[in-house]
């Protein structure tokens, strides 16, 4: 199975010598990339920082987490057979909830 790419579209800007100079130099004191400085900038309308580059990471990564665990409840209850305990099938998927609607309000507050 082929990997799904992280940034599948391009986009071509035009700098000027001094303004590519800037640009990158803040990149790199924010210890962020060019292209993300430039995006998160022209989404948000401010330029990211370590921690919002970490807390994003950690929060794809937390999500990945919750996928995998879905996958996992999804495996167990296709290969049981006759009863299934539906408390604790929905205990879990209410904790799963949970958990992203707190990722939510924590990328929000972001």
């Amino acid at each position: 199975m082929t990997r799904r790419k992280k940034y599948p579209k391009t986009a071509l800007i035009r700098l000027t010598e001094d303004e590519h100079k800037r640009r990158l130099a803040e990149a790199r004191r924010l210890k962020v990339s060019l292209s993300r400085l430039l995006v998160h900038a022209g989404l948000t309308g401010k330029t990211p920082n370590y921690e919002d580059a970490e807390r994003h990471d950690r929060a794809i990564d937390e999500v990945r987490r919750i996928g995998n665990n879905l996958n996992q409840i999804a495996k167990q209850l296709n290969a049981q057979r006759g009863t299934l305990n539906l408390v604790r099938v929905e205990r879990a998927l209410q904790e799963t909830k949970t958990a992203l609607e707190s990722l939510g309000v924590f990328l929000l507050r972001g």
